[in-house]
């Protein structure tokens, strides 16, 4: 099985890096505003959250779901200890982490994108289902004020790239 790849690192890599992607998952690992916002419009409907066991206490590992298709989106949200009892709460919200944010904080601000092509989640989730594909992914750092900086990583999963296939340019 193949290592995990970066594609494209901000403030590193060239637009050229980014020929090989897909259009439809291009946009979606590029999108600077809220994936959950787009996944709801993609989807007609709202997304929802399953929570998975977190590999620790300072993380979040969850599913985004689409109402027909399931889990398109494994995340998972990093906050630097120690972890506030607000922080903790954050942790444990049901709502995608962007509104989960939202409630008490000010402004959210991505910085750092790195885009990279991975085998698996490397999460090790009881669902094994796409531990042998190569998926798109993408790490960056969410700067919340006031409040830490999280660090999210986000796989897009085989049913979401199904549905994006058939998006072209022009």
């Amino acid at each position: 099985m193949n290592r995990e790849t970066v594609v494209y690192q901000e403030g590193v890599s060239g637009w050229e890096s980014l020929k090989g992607v897909p259009p439809g998952i291009r946009l979606l690992l590029g999108i600077d505003g809220s994936l959950t916002r787009a996944l709801e419009f993609l989807g007609c409907g709202p997304v929802s959250v399953e929570i998975l066991s977190p590999p620790s206490s300072e993380t979040r590992l969850v599913y985004l779901c689409l109402s027909g298709l399931g889990p398109v989106v494994q995340a998972l949200t990093q906050i630097p200890s120690p972890v506030s009892p607000e922080d903790r709460e954050i942790l444990m919200d049901t709502r995608p982490i962007g509104p989960a944010l939202s409630k008490n904080r000010g402004p959210l601000r991505r910085e750092g994108l790195t885009i990279l092509r991975s085998p698996g989640t490397g999460q090790g989730v009881p669902d094994f289902r796409w531990e042998r594909t190569l998926l798109w992914n993408r790490i960056y750092d969410l700067v919340v004020s006031p409040g830490p900086r999280l660090t999210i990583r986000e796989w897009f999963l085989p049913p979401l790239e199904d549905v994006l296939e058939g998006v072209r340019l022009p």
